[in-house]
C-alpha cells in the first residue's frame, strides 16, 4: 500500500530526479528541523544530531532515485537517519548510545512541536526519555517513528521492512513495558491509528 508523499515533496522528488539541485535544497529545508528534532530525540546530543542530519541529507540526495513512494518522503528521510544513527552507534568509540542517560533533557525542549511536545512538557518527561532508551531496539524503533516522527503504522513497516502487524505489535509491547514503568499512561496518543 503506497502512502501519499505531500504534492509539494513530488513536484520536488520529480525536479530532483530530473537533475535539478535546487529543488533538493527546499526538500532538504522543509524536512531539516523534524529531522533535527528526532535525531535530538536519537542522541541527544546537538553537535551529532546535526551531523546526522546532514549525513542524512547527503545519503537521501544520492538514494534519491530509489525512492518508490511505498512511505511519505519524510518517512523515508526518518529511515535513513535512524540507520545513520546506527551505524554512528556502532562505528563511535565514544559510546552514543550511553550519552542517551547522560546528555540533559534541556536538549529534547528547543522548538518542540507535535508528538514530541506532550512529552517533552511532562514533569515525567527525563524517565520516559531513559525508559525509551532502554527498551529494546524493535520496540524503540517504533516507538520513536509514530510518536517522534508521526510515521503511521504503514510507513513504519515500510521504514522497517516488516509487516505491519508486526509494527502493532512492537508498538503495543513497547508501551505494555512503559505501562510497566507507569510512565505512558497519557503522555502518548493512541498509538493503534494508522
Amino acid at each position: 500500500m503506497a502512502i501519499p508523499t505531500t504534492a509539494l515533496d513530488n513536484d520536488l522528488i520529480r525536479r530532483v530526479q530530473a537533475g535539478d539541485g535546487s529543488a533538493f535544497q527546499r526538500l532538504a529545508e522543509l524536512h531539516a528541523e523534524p529531522l533535527y528534532r528526532y535525531a535530538i530525540v536519537m542522541c541527544r546530543d546537538h553537535h551529532k544530531a546535526e551531523d546526522i542530519v546532514q549525513e542524512t541529507l547527503v545519503e537521501a540526495w544520492r538514494s534519491i532515485d530509489r525512492f518508490d513512494s511505498r512511505c511519505r518522503f519524510s518517512t523515508w528521510l526518518y529511515g535513513i537517519l535512524r540507520h545513520r544513527f546506527l551505524k554512528t552507534c556502532r562505528h563511535r568509540s565514544d559510546g552514543l548510545l550511553s550519552s542517551l542517560n547522560k546528555a540533559p533533557i534541556e536538549t529534547l525542549t528547543q522548538k518542540s512541536v507535535g508528538p514530541e511536545s506532550l512529552f517533552q512538557t511532562s514533569e515525567d518527561a527525563e524517565r520516559v526519555q531513559i525508559a525509551i532508551a532502554e527498551l529494546p531496539d524493535k520496540h524503540r524503533q517504533v516507538i520513536e517513528l509514530r510518536f517522534f516522527a508521526d510515521a503511521s503504522l504503514d510507513e513504519i513497516a515500510a521504514v522497517l521492512d516488516v509487516p505491519t502487524g508486526t509494527v502493532k505489535s512492537r508498538l503495543y509491547h513497547g508501551l505494555e513495558k512503559l505501562r510497566q514503568l507507569n510512565l505512558a499512561v497519557n503522555l502518548f496518543p493512541s498509538a493503534g491509528e494508522s
